[in-house]
């Protein structure tokens, strides 16, 4: 038992279920199963280590590390207050408990794990940079297949088949940008990986533009700003930045001018914006059908403002003042509140809104404190998906929204070659 969980096997083992979860995140729609086989060997291979070694290895973390929880709590404690006083459904509630299960069991596995070198988290991330390029590829050939489809549905608000989905998509994109970028500004990348990973990179960068998904333009390039002022501030990075904003400025051009989906994005962003007044565009038109999707959920915020409506009955509250608000919207085109906040509000009310952001943003506090880049750049890309997306409500949007936040988290031990790294 005590050799089985050795600290550098169950090191080996955490990186093999990471690298399970984030292949489960571009795979689950073929083997949906496989993001929870790699969350609960996670889970089970930090119960392992941790009664093998009798201890809680981040212990002095756990503030930071189970903060998540509290969201998990809220979810559990408002279902069950809407199952008994409000006849909510059961079956409902177990469904969100399930769906949520990362919120707790995540958290929990970094717990109790060793610390890791930080080349094993380097790995993860080289993973999803590579997992990003290769459904990237995949989209690109069947673009180029099928361009004249592809062009037409960006006309219709749509966008190019991917995988996972474009929203979740784009924001892995905006992840393996930024992060991708960090690693090669800090040699945190073993030579021979630094021209693979750079070229990836750019590729990325490229291929973001042309995917021309709002969310994941407007992350990437906020993100970009908070890490060239990040390298403006610190004099040994300055010739770095001005090549990144020159190459980045060129390339930004060149695929404005290249990639039709691109021009079509934006003339349909305008065209869909000035359609708020009309109802029934929201049965075509994705921005606008946004906006009434908010306006429903404040009407739902006022009538319900300190507790919700709770999560577990949203959907038919939301389907119910539809009906009785806006009868020219066909109910395949009623949307829940697409804003995170928004959504919370509507189902948890102030009370459960602030204790959300206490909780998730806890983190953040301390990343900011303890000047972790990289941990505010997947915030911010977070956060801004959270202004368009009910992100973590879904499992791929959980998982983004939660793995990649821990991950960047955990403390790490610098690995024996972080000198001679730093010195080629």
């Amino acid at each position: 038992m005590w050799t089985f969980f050795s600290e550098a096997r169950v090191r080996k083992l955490s990186v093999f279920f990471g690298i399970v979860i984030i292949a489960g995140i571009f795979l689950s729609a073929f083997i949906r199963i496989l993001p929870s086989i790699g969350i609960a060997g996670l889970f089970l291979t930090s119960i392992g280590y941790s009664i093998t070694h009798k201890r809680i290895a981040q212990r002095a973390h756990w503030p930071v590390l189970l903060s998540f929880g509290l969201i998990y709590l809220l979810h559990a404690a408002t279902g069950v207050w809407a199952c008994l006083f409000a006849g909510g459904s059961g079956a409902l509630l177990l469904q969100d408990l399930v769906l949520q299960l990362p919120l707790l069991l995540l958290p929990l596995s970094f717990l109790l794990l060793p610390t890791w070198p930080e080349r094993q988290r380097t790995v993860l991330w080289v993973v999803l940079i590579g997992c990003c390029l290769l459904s990237a590829l995949g989209s690109t050939i069947n673009y180029f297949i099928h361009y004249e489809q592809i062009d037409d549905a960006y006309m219709r608000s749509q966008v190019m088949p991917t995988v996972p989905d474009y929203i979740r998509f784009s924001l892995l994109i905006s992840m393996s940008v930024l992060v991708g970028t960090m690693l090669l500004v800090q040699k945190a990348l073993p030579l021979s990986w630094r021209w693979p990973v750079g070229g990836a990179v750019l590729l990325l960068f490229v291929f973001q533009h042309l995917l021309a998904v709002r969310s994941g333009l407007l992350t990437m390039y906020a993100g970009g700003v908070l890490l060239l002022g990040w390298l403006a501030w610190q004099p040994k990075h300055r010739k770095t930045l001005l090549l990144l904003v020159a190459s980045l400025a060129v390339l930004a051009g060149i695929s404005l001018q290249l990639f039709p989906t691109l021009q079509i994005r934006i003339i349909n962003t305008r065209y869909d914006a000035g359609l708020m007044d009309l109802t029934d565009a929201a049965n075509n038109y994705s921005i606008t059908a946004r906006f009434y999707s908010y306006k429903v959920a404040w009407v739902l915020v006022g009538e319900h403002p300190l507790a919700g409506v709770s999560k577990i009955k949203l959907d038919e509250a939301v389907a119910s003042q539809y009906s009785y608000m806006y009868p020219q919207i066909e109910v395949a085109h009623y949307l829940l509140p697409h804003n995170q906040f928004l959504y919370n509000l509507a189902a948890y009310g102030l009370l459960g809104l602030l204790v959300f952001l206490i909780a998730f943003y806890y983190p953040l506090w301390i990343g900011v404190r303890t000047k972790n880049m990289v941990l505010i750049l997947i915030y911010t890309i977070v956060s801004l998906s959270f202004l368009a997306e009910y992100t973590l409500e879904t499992q791929i949007g959980l998982l983004t929204g939660i793995f990649f936040i821990l991950l960047a988290l955990i403390p790490t031990a610098p690995s024996h070659s972080a000198a001679r790294l730093a010195r080629e």
